[in-house]
């Protein structure tokens, strides 16, 4: 019976079998990996590769962009310092020391107080912050001027101005900053046995700078400078041509007028320049300061007696120099509306 019942058995599996194979045999796929079945209720999507397209193009019209440059704003050119008729004084530092220098100058119907703050010997009336002044000795002994000017400065009208001796500076020259020298190689004097030092030399221009900038900052109006240029009196003919003292004189002391009415304008204090040598046209100026370097640099020109004030308003006026009453400052003068000095 068992016999039986496994022949039964196995023919029933096999029936399953042709059935199955009849029916399902469209749904087999024989590869090289096997039989695959795909089973009719499962759908099978294939995956397609991406359909490629033509790029697309974009056209649009140019477009010309002009970038305008922004334009500097125009400099603010600095208006020309007014000048106003002074009558000035010269005082002595002891007048400003005691107090009375305000009240001298009053007494001779002035407006403006001349002191001498650098003399022909070198040396100063203040104690200059310069190195130089201390190392050649040229400092007074206390600050007692400065302060003088400073008061007067602060609690009067009073126009203040600084006399400096620049080049005629003894000190200097000893001490071999720019001396002047002879053809013969030695140290040149003028008439009264002091010797000069270069307004081609850098160390001295500096010296010189620093204390009209301190002179500045004291209170002073105006800084004159005297001497500002080359010795034009005695026997200059036997000066050596070398580089403190070029061929064109005027050339070094353009170039240091120029430096110290800049310095000083900045502070908003006008430059004078003392002339005592008689120009004349087509003659060479022993100074090296010309009409021409005198209208393009000072602000105020102050003329010695033995020169005349006639030819310099000329010569000025020829070389661009305007509004000469008040800026052109004569010796013991008193036209009316003009600058005098005594």
């Amino acid at each position: 019976m068992v016999l039986l019942f496994i022949i039964a058995l196995l023919a029933v599996i096999l029936a399953a079998g042709v059935a199955f194979m009849a029916v399902m045999g469209q749904y087999l796929e024989y590869t090289e990996d096997g039989v695959k079945i795909h089973w009719p209720w499962v759908q099978e999507t294939a995956t397609l590769p991406p359909i490629a397209s033509d790029p697309i193009e974009v056209v649009s019209d140019l477009v010309d962009v002009t970038v305008e440059p922004t334009a500097s704003p125009e400099p603010t050119p600095t208006p020309p310092p007014e000048y106003a008729a002074i009558g000035a004084v010269t005082v002595t530092t002891a007048q400003l020391r005691g107090g009375t220098a305000a009240q001298a100058v009053a007494s001779a119907g002035g407006t403006a107080l001349v002191v001498e703050m650098k003399g022909a010997d070198g040396k100063l009336a203040w104690q200059s912050q310069a190195p130089l002044a201390a190392t050649l000795g040229t400092n007074a002994g206390d600050n007692l001027t400065a302060q003088a000017v400073q008061t007067l400065s602060q609690t009067t009208e009073l126009y203040l101005v600084a006399r400096v001796q620049c080049f005629r500076d003894p000190v200097l020259a000893r001490n071999w900053i720019g001396p002047l020298m002879t053809k013969g190689g030695n140290v040149w004097y003028d008439r009264v046995g002091v010797c000069w030092t270069s307004p081609a030399n850098q160390q001295a221009v500096d010296y010189l700078s620093t204390l009209c900038q301190e002179l500045a900052d004291m209170g002073f109006d105006e800084i004159l400078l005297e001497n500002a240029g080359y010795p034009n009196d005695g026997q200059v003919s036997v000066l050596a041509t070398s580089d403190n003292r070029p061929a064109d004189l005027s050339a070094p002391v353009s170039a240091f007028l120029e430096r110290i009415v800049g310095e000083l304008a900045e502070k908003d204090v006008r430059l004078g320049v003392y002339a005592s040598e008689t120009l004349l046209p087509g003659t060479e100026a022993l100074s090296g300061l010309t009409a021409a370097v005198l209208a393009n640099h000072a602000g105020r020109v102050w003329l010695d007696a033995k020169v005349s004030a006639e030819q310099y308003n000329a010569l000025l006026s020829t070389a661009g120099w305007e509004d000469f009453a008040p800026r052109l400052v004569v010796k013991d003068g008193s036209a009316s509306g003009g600058s005098w000095y005594r």
